[in-house]
This record gives C-alpha cells, sequence and structure tokens, in this order.
C-alpha cells in the first residue's frame, strides 16, 4: 500500500495574484500513474537526460466555474522528447481500475484531478470546477480521477479563474502557467526525528560490533 502523497501547483498570470492549489493523491489505488504524476511535478520525469515538468507549463482552457480547468500541456520541450517519454497513464492501472474509481467519485463535486488518456494530449490534466455527473458518458470519458483538492476551496479556484479573461475557445487570452509546483513532504516531528536518530545510531553499533566479530573469527581461523 502506497503512502498518501500530496502535490502543488502555483498558477499565475502576468500581472495578477498567484494562487497555489494543493492536491491528495489516490496513491493506494494508482501507485504506478500517481508516481509519473510526482514525477512530472517535481521534474524527475524522464531521467537526467530527457527530464520533463509541469513547471512552466500552458493553462489551456478555462471554462469556470461550470465545468473545468485545463491544464499542463508542455511547450518548452521538443516535440521528440515528448514523444520519446513513457505515458504518464500506467495502462495496467487504466485497464483495472478507471471504471472502478469512475463509479466511486461519479465527479460529484468539483476539485478532482483527472489525467487525460490518448496520445492527442499527452501529460495534460484537467480539474472538474463542479458537480459534472451530467458529462460523465459523453465529453468526459477518456479520463482517470488521480486524486482530489484539498486546499483552498473550489469556489476560491473559481474565483481566481473567473478574473481570467478567455477567447472563444476557452483558451486564456493572457499566458496564463504553472508558474511553481512540486511535491508537499510531511515534516519529521521532533519525537519521530528523535527515534530515528536513535535507531541509526543502534544500527551502527551492531554493525561496528558484527565487524568487530568478524575479524576476531577471521584471527581465529587464520591468525
Amino acid at each position: 500500500m502506497g503512502q498518501l502523497k500530496r502535490c502543488f501547483f502555483t498558477l499565475g498570470e502576468n500581472g495578477s495574484e498567484p494562487i497555489t492549489v494543493v492536491f491528495k493523491l489516490f496513491c493506494r489505488s494508482l501507485p504506478k500513474t500517481t508516481s509519473n504524476f510526482i514525477d512530472l511535478c517535481t521534474g524527475r520525469y524522464g531521467g537526467h537526460e530527457r527530464h520533463c515538468s509541469y513547471k512552466n507549463s500552458l493553462v489551456t482552457r478555462i471554462i469556470a466555474p461550470e465545468y473545468i480547468v485545463q491544464l499542463g500541456k508542455i511547450d518548452r520541450r521538443s516535440s521528440k522528447t515528448i514523444s520519446g517519454l513513457d505515458d504518464l497513464l500506467d495502462k495496467q492501472e487504466y485497464a483495472e481500475k478507471a471504471e472502478t474509481i469512475r463509479e466511486k467519485v461519479r465527479l460529484k463535486h468539483g476539485g478532482y484531478l483527472c489525467v487525460i488518456a490518448g496520445k492527442d494530449s499527452p501529460f495534460e490534466f484537467f480539474i472538474t470546477l463542479t458537480d459534472l455527473r451530467k458529462y460523465r458518458n459523453n465529453e468526459l470519458k477518456d479520463y482517470l480521477a488521480i486524486g482530489e483538492l484539498e486546499k483552498p476551496s473550489v469556489d476560491t479556484l473559481n474565483d481566481w479563474l473567473q478574473q481570467r479573461e478567455v477567447d472563444r475557445a476557452d483558451k486564456p487570452v493572457k499566458e496564463c502557467r504553472i508558474v511553481r509546483c512540486g511535491e508537499l513532504v510531511p515534516k519529521e516531528n521532533t519525537s519521530t526525528r528523535k527515534l530515528n536518530l536513535e535507531a541509526r545510531k543502534d544500527n551502527k553499533k551492531k554493525a561496528s560490533g558484527q565487524n568487530k566479530d568478524s575479524v576476531n573469527a577471521y584471527s581465529a581461523l587464520f591468525g
């Protein structure tokens, strides 16, 4: 069972106050896909030579507050680099879990983080902004919900998105990007840190004792 993981995105548009959103990911149900997503948030995806990140990726569509915001278009890496990377969605997880998770979440309220299936939009994802149950079997059928908004509220996110001007295709008129992103790692509390330090000391003592025993045994045999 995977541990609960959280990621964050700071969305920004030139000349406006940014907003930071935090999501908790469904790692226990989708360990591989959520691990890939975290790697895209931290810039580890694709390894050292072809690493890709959601940092500076584009927000491509805003339909607020009645639908979704679509984001994560990586436009600062070559198409050759993008096409050479593994899929964000783990195929086995998608085949085995997508329908079950859809039935569980049912897009019954805003704030779901959903990855888009298919090669047309590699690595792009969307966030639901309201109850979208009426769209589930038509427009929103090729997706996998991988997380849920933890903070701020959906209303706060919608307020920020509604201030962005969009064209007839719902594309932001001013360039809007993910300016920061990453994984939120919980801090060790003092007692846990103390226990970990004591455990390390005990392990060092045990290792030291084992080394001495090995030397003594070697001396007894070959001394």
